[in-house]
């Protein structure tokens, strides 16, 4: 393990913290690479170099300070880690006071180093296995065999129940979202198989699913999403969330990815807020077809249905889509769409009216109602 400047500074603050003395750490060459005392840094120090020579602790005195280059008074011990001596761990001040703090700041050093040891090899596994799900979301593994060697060097299970939610954001901050995810893997819903990963401006989070498919599993997924979205939300910012489909084979996991896009990209194209801004590749519906509807025939749809070139106005200039969803969410009951519309039933009854006078569909028909909502979802979608 090499001894840097950014481990060594850590070093320095962690045990200064602790002991309220002045820390130094040199490296195998004898340079200053952390210090409380900014002025020493880069310097060098010789009494480190005699340190790891004979790899044994040297106590200066203050009378003795002259005879050596770059040392103050204090106790100077060599920096071990995996048998070998990597450096030098220097406390400043009277030896009276100092050399009782020897070993105990050692210790301290050499402990930080194998938790940081340890945390870079963690890293280093997690990013070897967001590699590797990285590749499986791309389909870059076709070889089973390669497939399952990889599985089993990263303790994955292949013949789980998973799915994929992307999320996206207002404005996607990478500093942010890369910082966060270690706290995201920590929240209590994430288990051992889950993994988040970045994708371009997207998180993304791989989930194993211990449920059977059906209407419970379909609720339990919704609200796992919504707690997500509010982790997120305290952690990151607001954020839209695309839902992919259960797949029991990691081989599929692309396809749970593919829908989860997908389903994010229509939804946020319709925007509606009735959902908490979580869009499930199963909850589409109709407006699934909706990106596969050329523009040129979306056009001629919508200019057919208001006989103008510009039917953008129907849904600008008047609440229209709101009456039409509205109708749409309350079963075309007209006393309960009035009411979550906030009007009277009597004004509900009215603007209905004049809807089939301008357009010449009447939304109490289901039929018309439909081909209006479809429209107004094109129109939406179009934008």
């Amino acid at each position: 393990m090499n001894l840097n400047r950014e481990l060594a500074e850590k070093i320095v603050i962690k045990t200064m913290h602790v002991l309220g003395k002045n820390i130094n750490i040199m490296n195998s060459q004898g340079i200053i690479i952390g210090s409380g005392d900014s002025k020493r840094l880069n310097t060098f120090h010789e009494i480190a170099g005699e340190v790891i020579k004979t790899q044994e602790a040297i106590i200066i005195k203050e009378e003795e300070t002259e005879e050596y280059k770059g040392v103050k008074a204090g106790i100077n011990l060599p920096i071990i880690f995996n048998e070998d001596i990597i450096g030098v761990v220097g406390i400043t001040g009277k030896v009276d006071e100092v050399s009782g703090y020897g070993k105990l700041v050692k210790n301290m050093v050499e402990l930080i180093l194998q938790q940081e040891f340890l945390r870079h090899e963690i890293e280093i596994d997690n990013r070897a296995k967001e590699n590797f799900y990285q590749q499986i979301l791309n389909e870059n593994i076709q070889n089973q065999d390669l497939l399952n060697d990889r599985l089993k060097l990263f303790n994955i299970k292949k013949d789980l129940n998973r799915i994929v939610f992307v999320i996206s954001f207002d404005t996607f901050d990478a500093k942010l979202v890369t910082n966060t995810v270690n706290d995201l893997n920590n929240l209590v819903f994430i288990k051992k198989e889950d993994i988040f990963i970045i994708r371009g401006d997207k998180l993304v989070l791989i989930k194993t699913l211990n449920y059977q498919v059906n209407e419970i599993q379909s609720k339990k997924i919704n609200e796992l999403a919504k707690n997500l979205k509010l982790k997120i939300k305290k952690m990151i910012s607001e954020a839209q969330i695309g839902v992919g489909t259960i797949v029991d084979n990691i081989n599929d996991l692309h396809i749970s990815y593919r829908d989860a896009v997908f389903a994010l990209e229509v939804g946020n194209k319709l925007g509606s807020q009735e959902n908490y801004n979580i869009f499930s590749i199963d909850n589409l519906g109709y407006n699934y077809i909706l990106p596969f509807i050329e523009n040129y025939h979306a056009n001629n749809f919508l200019k057919n249905i208001f006989h103008q070139d510009d039917y953008a106005e129907y849904f600008k200039d008047t609440n229209l889509g709101e009456i039409i969803e509205a109708l749409v969410e309350n079963n075309l009951n007209i006393s309960q769409t009035a009411e979550s519309l906030y009007i009277h039933r009597n004004t509900l009854l009215y603007q209905l009216n004049k809807i089939k006078e301008q357009t010449g569909y009447d939304l109490k028909n289901v039929s018309e109602l439909f081909t209006l909502l479809l429209a107004y979802h094109l129109y939406l979608f179009e934008q």
